[in-house]
């Protein structure tokens, strides 16, 4: 939610409130409250999937479903958000334990942005990017978003590196 700050006045601080609700007949998680900086209020609905997904095997951190890609995030955002936790993951104050999470919550981050890659291809597609954020970070990165680029970055956070 810090990734979407406030439409009036861009601060992410909100003191979140959250509950159980349904929308449309689907089963959703709210979350709202009013921005610290300017009073609006705010609010986030995340539709909960069928079944739970438990982590993968091996794997500490999962977002979604093995095969489903992601409505939350495009494949640009969830790159974004990679480069986020690895970069917190180095941090000089962050002990081993912490870093060895943010590391897996980059993994993981990077796994979901290869869920939109098809099969066989060498590049996520431009239609996986469809939030402004999204597509603008793939014009100024574009490599970034190449098979062989995903699965050695993907790599190198499992290993520590």
């Amino acid at each position: 939610m810090d990734l979407h700050g406030c439409p009036q006045c861009a601060a992410v601080d909100v003191s979140w409130a959250e509950a159980l609700t349904e929308k449309d007949g689907v089963l959703a998680r709210r979350y709202h409250g009013s921005c610290d900086g300017c009073g609006l209020a705010r609010e986030f609905l995340f539709a909960l999937p069928e079944l739970p997904t438990p982590p993968r095997p091996g794997a500490g951190v999962t977002f979604g479903a093995d095969g489903d890609t992601s409505v939350l995030f495009d494949a640009g955002e969830w790159v974004e958000v990679a480069d986020m936790m690895e970069l917190a993951a180095g941090l000089p104050d962050v002990s081993e334990d912490e870093s060895r999470r943010w590391r897996a919550t980059a993994t993981a981050c990077i796994e979901e942005a290869l869920k939109f890659m098809p099969p066989g291809g060498e590049a996520v597609p431009a239609t996986a990017f469809w939030s402004a954020k999204g597509r603008g970070f793939r014009e100024r990165f574009p490599g970034r978003f190449r098979r062989a680029d995903l699965e050695a970055r993907r790599a190198a956070l499992a290993a520590g590196r």
